[in-house]
């Protein structure tokens, strides 16, 4: 085209308005996502239980949509969302009535096992007869912050006088006191899951039941110039996100649950908690590993207070937990990753692990909730869009438009 073209000349600055800029809506776009984000977090008690909702309803699309939409039986969005939520209700209370009591009662275990002290002396009689003389004294020294349980013995067998009647007094008012400040933080803790048990529900159906709407919102607000280009790189957003959420949080769970049953059939103890534990690590690739030293070593100091003639022996202590965690990691790998989440992912698990922390260390829950997403979509725009960009700058290949050409 010829240089002296009227339509290649720039338009007059002055002219324009701020939002004909393209730089200055760039901008404008940029400030609104940071205070969306910002008011997201600060408003955390609300928007929480919606991104759960909203990411559960993006979660379990494909099923409704197919559902709703069979080419035999279509059964329409609002039967297939109620009936999908009385299923996933009726379910979760059963998986909370049968796990809730062994949940507390291995918690109540642990924390007992630490606060009296039993934890503190099998630690320590593992190291006087294990650890090498040149890091015991280290270890002892590490260990001396667990309690060891003198300390409540020793109150526990003090006498006060009758003639001590106040302070006998200060301290009933004291456990009273303290007695009821924990029944109110439980209390608390009962009308949030209350909430929250009513809120996501209500929120997923009308997030469910408007899903295709939003979709067909989004895309209307997608400019002509540019729609293939955008719509590619949204399609790939989409499958990297659906892959970390549909199928890694799937996976997770499918994995937690099989660990803990199966560390609680060879005898690891706090197996549940330890599996549920583990299975929240393995929503980031490989990065439950960590459940085979924790369980060998759970198994190791239970067995020290069993009679030596009924102990497993060592060679099984260090098998079994492992083998559990083996067989779950090849059904993770042969089985769920290829059938739940193939290679959508596009996500590495530095790249998940990393952005959950930050997530996290940033705007706690709400962080990580939205750090996953983020991270994806951040990636792909590098790879599909800021990288070729600059690849071809520097080659000198680059296509850049005039500030202010009139399309």
């Amino acid at each position: 085209m010829s240089g002296n073209s009227d339509d290649q000349q720039p338009r007059d600055v002055s002219s324009l308005h701020l939002w004909q800029i393209q730089w200055v809506r760039d901008s404008f776009l940029i400030l609104a996502i940071i205070f969306g984000v910002w008011l997201g977090y600060a408003m955390r008690d609300i928007t929480i239980p919606l991104l759960v909702a909203l990411l559960l309803a993006y979660l379990f699309e494909p099923l409704v949509s197919f559902l709703a939409n069979h080419p035999k039986f279509p059964l329409g969005r609002i039967p297939v969302i109620v009936g999908l939520l009385t299923v996933v209700t009726t379910f979760v209370l059963f998986v909370l009535v049968l796990t809730v009591p062994m949940v507390i009662s291995q918690t109540s275990s642990l924390v007992g096992d630490v606060t009296n002290g039993k934890l503190r002396s099998q630690l320590e009689n593992v190291t006087a007869k294990y650890a090498p003389e040149d890091m015991k004294d280290d270890i002892q020294e590490t260990l001396a912050f667990l309690p060891s349980g003198k300390e409540e013995k020793i109150i526990a067998s003090t006498t006060v006088p009758v003639t001590d009647a106040p302070q006998e007094n200060d301290g009933l008012l004291t456990i009273a006191k303290q007695t009821g400040d924990v029944a109110l933080k439980i209390l608390g803790s009962i009308v949030r899951f209350g909430i929250l048990a009513v809120l996501i529900p209500f929120y997923f159906f009308f997030f469910s039941l408007w899903f295709p709407m939003v979709v067909v919102f989004a895309r209307s607000l997608i400019p002509d110039d540019g729609r293939d280009t955008i719509e590619s790189l949204l399609t790939k957003m989409d499958a990297a996100v659906a892959g970390f959420v549909r199928g890694r949080i799937v996976i997770a769970a499918i994995m937690g649950a099989t660990l803990a049953v199966g560390w609680m059939i060879i005898g690891v103890p706090y197996a549940i908690l330890l599996g549920i534990a583990i299975g929240i690590l393995c929503a980031v690739p490989f990065l439950g590993i960590v459940g085979i030293p924790l369980s060998v070593g759970l198994l190791f100091l239970d067995q020290l207070g069993v009679p030596e003639a009924s102990r497993m022996t060592w060679w099984g202590i260090i098998l079994w937990p492992s083998l559990v965690f083996g067989i779950v990691q090849a059904l993770d790998g042969w089985i769920l990753t290829p059938l739940i989440a193939g290679k959508a992912t596009n996500l590495d698990p530095v790249t998940i692990f990393v952005a959950v922390l930050a997530g996290g260390s940033v705007l706690g829950a709400y962080g990580m909730l939205l750090a996953v997403p983020v991270a994806a979509c951040i990636k792909i725009t590098l790879q599909e869009v800021v990288l070729p960009n600059i690849r071809a700058w520097a080659q000198g290949d680059a296509k850049d438009p005039l500030p202010f050409e009139d399309n």
